[in-house]
């Protein structure tokens, strides 16, 4: 039996493109100049780091993985081409605005994975609140939030 994509796409059939959640080659100018405080250095750096994450998360697809690990590697990835493209001064895509976010979207909309927003809480860097039911899952504000995010941009 064949793996991949050759089971449900027939040979006629293209194989689906991948895109990004935090933007995508259509969201990347062809010149994006270097935003004051940046250093000389720095800024191809992360020009590199960006062409290399879209280069992953375009390849994504294609690669032989459990779904799980499939997710996973995406969000990471997105989450680094988030930060990258906040330290570029590009604009980075945000989820729908709630009130109250669970510690997973809480961390994707700082751009962090959620055992660094876990971290943070235990060591009182960030606030939440906490459920009484029997897992006494985490709930951050909008507002809580909105203060590292601010923090971090410094």
């Amino acid at each position: 039996m064949q793996r991949g994509y050759s089971r449900s796409f027939g040979n006629h059939e293209p194989r689906p493109h991948a895109r990004s959640l935090i933007g995508s080659r259509r969201d990347v100018p062809n010149f994006i100049p270097r935003p004051r405080g940046l250093h000389k250095l720095t800024y191809p750096r992360l020009l590199r780091a960006m062409r290399r994450m879209l280069n992953e998360l375009d390849r994504l697809p294609a690669r032989r993985l459990h779904h799980l690990v499939r997710r996973r590697l995406q969000t990471e990835f997105a989450n680094r081409l988030g930060r990258i493209r906040r330290r570029l001064g590009l604009p980075v895509g945000r989820p729908r605005a709630q009130t109250w976010y669970r510690t997973t979207d809480a961390a994707r909309l700082i751009g962090v994975s959620w055992k660094t927003l876990v971290r943070w809480v235990a060591a009182g860097r960030v606030h939440c609140e906490r459920a009484d039911t029997y897992r006494r899952p985490r709930y951050f504000h909008r507002r809580e939030l909105a203060r590292v995010i601010a923090s971090l941009k410094v």
